[in-house]
């Protein structure tokens, strides 16, 4: 069966698809376009048994995304829309299609590959593996109340003029983070997001930034969770403070929020913990996918003061051999600042073959599969964590505290949904 690129004309069958599995209604008269930063690729029903014209039998959209990763960015394609059409269920559909996935993510230059799974043992027979879970929160508003003031800050309303702020600011402080979009344009339009969203941002009497604080109010005002609150990002503890404090003035009309955190959020140590409760829904998954070995460790910085190279091999044998270039051998060396990855050839990977050129003055060898490799190259997990989770991963000592090292930072998270 032949996977093609989907076009203009393509839309309205494509989007029938895509809301028939997902929900939602597509306007009669003009289907939505795709989006220029989105590649949309299918299989026509009118190429298998029983199918018709005008039908895509299965499809999905590939975002062109680029995402933080300690310090550095790399590109990373959203896999959005995967659908397959009722009437061609069953019909081994599934796997040619996110093979072919898999392949244009590579051709289109990415590192990664990340989705959000209704079913995870699905995409894991091709590579992918969990590197983070959404968390939200509900909080008390009139706790919030008691937080202490702080001097030397004020609110400013977010419009079409400051917003350019926020999304400076938000780029700023998640810079450091793994797996946080960059929210860039054409997916992440540069005006004030609609739908009721709101936000305040944080500043000193200078008028530097300093945080800020977005959120929805909810369209049911008899709701207990009156308030959906996307996410508060600030410099220091007693920002987090001063922006959880005017949360706080919310409950004359509300007396709870729902807060969506980071992993590991420093927000958590600023909230009054004592009625938090986590919020009822089941957490959404998020799943990774290494797509380029050498393109995802030589996207981030390596930590100041590291130096040296290990032998790394990551074996992948969930998709077919040349469909990206997750599997190989390479020698990845730190130093100055930079990390490279060198490819090597497979027998290098081999102790028993004995030293080979390019394998000098290594800390030692780091094997790894697909599913631990996506786990640790996202970042913010250590070898001890994949093979705590049952992964292939093995290491020399030193090798392991090296890789470590150099993937260091705070665990995943992601805060966009798609």
């Amino acid at each position: 069966m032949r996977v093609r690129d989907l076009r203009a004309e393509d839309a309205r069958a494509y989007r029938a698809l895509s809301t028939g599995a997902f929900g939602g209604r597509e306007p009669a008269e003009s289907p939505r376009p795709f989006n220029p930063a989105e590649t949309a690729i299918g299989i026509d029903s009118s190429s298998l048994p029983g199918g018709v014209d005008g039908v895509i039998a299965a499809g999905a959209r590939i975002r062109h995304d680029r995402i933080a990763v300690g310090g550095g960015v790399a590109a990373c394609g959203g896999i959005g829309g995967l659908a397959v059409h009722p009437a061609h269920r069953g019909n081994g559909l599934f796997g040619p299609l996110l093979t072919a996935v898999i392949a244009r993510c590579q051709g289109e230059g990415m590192a990664f590959s990340m989705l959000y799974p209704s079913n995870p043992a699905l995409y894991r027979r091709y590579g992918y593996q969990e590197v983070a879970r959404e968390t939200e929160v509900q909080v008390p508003l009139g706790d919030l109340q008691r937080l202490r003031p702080v001097g030397d800050r004020r609110l400013v309303p977010v419009t079409e003029r400051t917003m350019p702020r926020l999304r400076a600011l938000y780029r700023e402080l998640t810079c450091e983070d793994n797996g946080m979009l960059l929210r860039e344009g054409p997916l992440f339009p540069e005006g004030v997001p609609g739908d009721g969203w709101s936000a305040l941002l944080l500043e000193d009497v200078d008028g530097r930034d300093h945080g800020y604080i977005s959120w929805t109010r909810a369209a049911d005002h008899t709701s207990e969770e009156g308030l959906e609150v996307h996410e508060i990002l600030g410099r220091t503890r007693e920002d987090l403070t001063a922006l959880l404090r005017s949360l706080g003035s919310w409950s004359t009309v509300t007396s709870t929020a729902r807060l969506r955190l980071r992993t590991e959020d420093p927000v958590l140590n600023v909230l009054p913990s004592g009625r938090l409760r986590p919020a009822p829904d089941m957490p959404g998954i998020v799943m990774m996918r290494v797509i380029d070995t050498a393109a995802a460790l030589e996207a981030r910085p390596a930590p100041d003061g590291l130096e040296g190279a290990i032998l790394l091999t990551v074996e992948d044998l969930t998709v077919p051999e040349g469909t990206c270039r997750a599997a190989g051998s390479w020698k990845v060396r730190a130093a100055g600042g930079r990390i490279t990855a060198d490819p090597l050839p497979q027998s290098s990977a081999d102790p028993a073959a004995g030293p080979s050129s390019g394998t000098e003055g290594l800390v030692g060898v780091v094997r790894l599969d697909i599913h631990a490799a996506s786990l640790l190259l996202t970042g913010g997990r250590t070898v001890a964590d994949a093979r705590r989770l049952g992964l292939g991963a093995d290491a020399d000592p030193a090798a392991g505290r090296f890789l470590d090292a150099l993937l260091a930072g705070p665990r995943p998270s992601v805060l966009d949904a798609f």
